[in-house]
């Protein structure tokens, strides 16, 4: 049986058009809690603050490479390499919408798989306040490599002057045992951010890197980083627009049969 989904905006009276806080589109699923784990204010405290450090202050790397530019859908994808050998990316497009539109998106789990990129199941583990939630998901991988699975600690914040908000997760491989069906994924980060615009658009950016786990050979794992990690930001991303955006320009034309879960794109 699917878990509730997590109703992030609750907190609020209601839901003003830049007055908003939401689940981060990630995953996770089972409600075990780590052994003798209390919910207590010191234990939020900490991983809420180690999650807002890390949007805050990104890693540094190398410059940032432009590696796909869809003008028509305004999608712009770049790429760098980190210190520690990741390849991390970070997609940008722009939306004519309110803040209330990506969070009932966000918020909407079963329907994630349809637009998130290679997601094939997502689902919601444990919501430990307004802002902070557990997500599990099972990704589908090209061949050779077998499907991953991914636990996810996420943390959305909202600036209240700018209005911005932003959604990250970090993964927690020893969260919940791994299932002997997938390969459990050791590192992933990524973030969503809002940002709503004068001109009544929200720029969109996405951004992230991850490591295959299984003992992938570095041959493999540099094939996944260029295949995976640069099409994740901009599937999803155009994913995002096909559902938020503007009909005529993000439909996907009928003979596409890349859609953002499909295996390949």
């Amino acid at each position: 049986m699917a878990a509730p989904a997590l109703r992030l905006g609750n907190s609020l009276n209601h839901y003003p058009d830049k007055r908003i806080t939401a689940v981060s589109a990630c995953r996770v699923g089972s409600t075990r809690k780590p052994p003798n784990m209390k919910v207590t204010t010191r234990t939020l405290l900490a991983p809420m603050a180690a999650l807002a450090l890390l949007a805050a202050s990104p890693a540094p790397g190398q410059d940032w490479t432009l590696v796909r530019e869809d003008s028509r859908r305004d999608i712009v994808i770049h790429e760098r390499a980190r210190p520690d050998g990741y390849l991390e990316f970070r997609g940008v497009t722009h939306v004519e919408s309110r803040l209330s539109a990506f969070v009932a998106l966000l918020e909407d789990f079963e329907a994630m798989p349809d637009w998130l990129y290679r997601t094939r199941e997502i689902m919601p583990i444990e919501r430990l306040s307004d802002t902070e939630s557990y997500w599990y998901s099972i990704n589908s991988m090209p061949f050779p490599l077998r499907d991953r699975d991914i636990v996810l600690h996420t943390l959305v914040d909202q600036d209240p002057e700018t209005q911005v908000l932003t959604a990250v997760a970090v993964g927690d491989p020893d969260y919940r045992p791994e299932d002997e069906r997938y390969v459990r994924m050791p590192v992933i980060e990524s973030s969503w951010t809002f940002i709503p615009l004068s001109d009544g658009r929200v720029r969109v950016e996405f951004s992230g890197f991850a490591d295959p786990g299984g003992g992938v050979s570095s041959g493999l794992l540099g094939r996944f980083q260029e295949m995976f990690i640069a099409q994740a930001a901009y599937r999803s991303l155009r994913g995002l627009r096909e559902v938020i955006g503007d009909p005529k320009v993000d439909e996907p034309p009928a003979s596409d049969s890349n859609a953002a879960g499909n295996p390949d794109g």
